[in-house]
């Protein structure tokens, strides 16, 4: 039986030893970390290695993505929750290196690592992402070929696509709100647009007939076509900056105000479980209602037909969804009944 002892996880061989059993192997072993010179090879081995100095091992990967005009393309927010799960990721295995992560092994101890955020599966998901990323800029530097996060299955459920803002809840939110947080939780149930593409989203974007936008999350370009509701929203609001949507004091809206004041508006019109993304399963059956096609919403929204469809079956009335096949065989705008909680586009 042989024995083998690294410095540290994935760092080179340092001393071997064998013996007829376990136990003898052991005391082999024992005695061959006690032979002059073995002490100082691990001490070696086991310095820091400077972030700048050697892209084969996590460390240095991590040093060099952060540093590269890649990392530079990402959002700063998106930037900040890399930054945090890649800190954890170095401190855990910084040491180890690259190549390591090419063998089955490396993903036991990953998943192990992950399962510190188990009871918080979006973060658990995040971190996975997070190295993903990574590993996906490694390999288009042909630093590695490994995938160390293929295959692992999300613990998060991300599909929200048929959870909506019904009438009621609109109302609920609308009657504490701010007039500023009111006018923008209205766009984003007649528009479908995130948080970000939303309080980012500049005059220049909006036509006369829809808002033409490269969404912030996939990159892509879509035409959001504007409901009557929508316009009328628009027609009301002066211009006090470049951007669309500003707050109390006319400045554009930071991420992190606008989260926090809607927040205060949402727990004080006791709603819960329901988030701002949710908005978007609003807006896509008040489209559908205005008489967007279904495939046209499915590329706004980034989801599948089949998405779209769940979504107008739960939430518009069958006898809407007949008449909308009549009046697209006769070239007529879609009817609306009152028999499933559609919102009636006046919150």
């Amino acid at each position: 039986m042989a024995i083998y002892a690294y410095a540290f996880r994935g760092g080179p061989l340092v001393a071997r030893a064998e013996g007829g059993s376990l136990v003898a192997a052991n005391r082999a072993m024992e005695e061959a970390l006690g032979e002059p010179g073995v002490s100082t090879k691990i001490e070696e081995s086991r310095r820091p290695i400077r972030r700048t100095d050697d892209k084969r091992f996590v460390r240095g990967l991590i040093y060099a993505f952060k540093a590269s005009p890649e990392w530079a393309k990402i959002a700063p927010s998106s930037q900040a929750e890399y930054t945090r799960y890649l800190t954890s990721f170095e401190g855990e295995f910084g040491e180890m290196t690259v190549a390591a992560f090419d063998h089955p092994e490396a993903k036991v101890a990953l998943l192990e690592w992950r399962d510190q955020w188990a009871a918080k599966p979006r973060a658990a998901d995040y971190a996975m992402q997070s190295v993903g990323r990574l590993f996906k800029w490694a390999r288009g530097r042909g630093m590695t070929q490994a995938r160390p996060t293929e295959d692992v299955e999300r613990l998060y459920n991300a599909d929200r696509s048929d959870v909506i803002w019904t009438a009621s809840d609109l109302e609920k939110l609308l009657a504490v709100a701010s007039r500023e947080i009111g006018i923008a939780v209205r766009l984003a149930a007649e528009t479908g647009l995130r948080m970000g593409d939303l309080i980012n989203l500049p005059w220049g974007a909006v036509g006369d007939h829809g808002i033409v936008w490269r969404t912030s999350k996939r990159g892509r370009q879509v035409v959001v076509p504007l409901t009557p509701e929508a316009k009328a929203i628009l027609s009301t609001m002066p211009k006090k900056a470049l951007v669309v949507l500003t707050n109390s004091r006319g400045k554009p809206w930071t991420r992190d105000g606008f989260k926090t004041m809607f927040g205060k508006a949402k727990a004080e019109a006791g709603l819960t479980g329901l988030h701002f993304h949710d908005l978007r399963g609003t807006a896509a059956t008040r489209l559908f209602i205005a008489g967007s096609p279904k495939r046209d919403i499915a590329k706004i929204m980034g989801w599948a037909e089949a998405a779209v469809d769940a979504l107008l079956t739960k939430y518009v009335s069958g006898d809407a969804v007949a008449l909308d096949l009549l009046s697209r065989m006769n070239q007529k705008p879609a009817a609306q009944t009152d028999d499933k909680p559609v919102s009636s586009g006046s919150s």
